[in-house]
């Protein structure tokens, strides 16, 4: 019996250096990308924020409607970027003094360490909820400020960076005023 011929295994070669071209490019622009963006100064499209002013906010309506004004945590215990912004998301919630109300949501399955947590931030054991629909947070902590209707006033992902708390601070309390 005759092997292949050699066109045969020419055809092979080609194919199999083909797709391993595919899978070493696929897997550098997958993870290198980046990098190399950066080193080069170019700078990527920003994805759309998932939540932004003007839009409705896709939560059960009983998370916003009994305050003219409630800001939505998204934040849980055993996120590192929401234990080091708790500091700073006490003090908001502190800060809404009675003209906002604050809820705090967390992924369903959620142990007392969470609740914990929330009761940390000062937010009231009434205004802890679970999410069990697939909301379209990104980041912990994200930040939403809706009004009484469910209407997005501002948002933050990734709530928890410094540089950018004054700057919520302030929009904040410029929309419970």
């Amino acid at each position: 019996m005759a092997g292949p011929s050699d066109r045969t295994l020419s055809r092979l070669s080609v194919a199999a250096s083909f797709g391993l071209v595919l899978m070493v490019g696929a897997t550098a622009g997958y993870i290198g990308w980046p990098r190399v963006a950066a080193a080069i100064g170019v700078k990527p499209a920003a994805a759309p924020p998932a939540y932004a002013a003007g839009q409705r906010i896709d939560t059960p309506a009983d998370w916003y409607n009994a305050a003219p004004k409630t800001l939505v945590l998204f934040a849980r215990a055993s996120c590192a970027a929401c234990e080091k912004a708790q500091p700073f998301l006490k003090g908001l919630v502190a800060g809404l003094d009675g003209r906002a109300a604050a809820v705090l949501a967390h992924p369903a399955g959620a142990d007392q360490e969470d609740i914990a947590y929330a009761r940390s931030l000062g937010v009231d054991d009434s205004n802890i909820r679970v999410v069990t629909a697939n909301l379209r947070v990104r980041a912990t902590p994200t930040l939403v400020l809706v009004n009484q209707q469910g209407a997005i006033l501002a948002a933050w992902e990734g709530a928890g960076a410094g540089d950018r708390q004054r700057e919520i601070a302030r929009t904040i309390e410029a929309a419970i005023r």
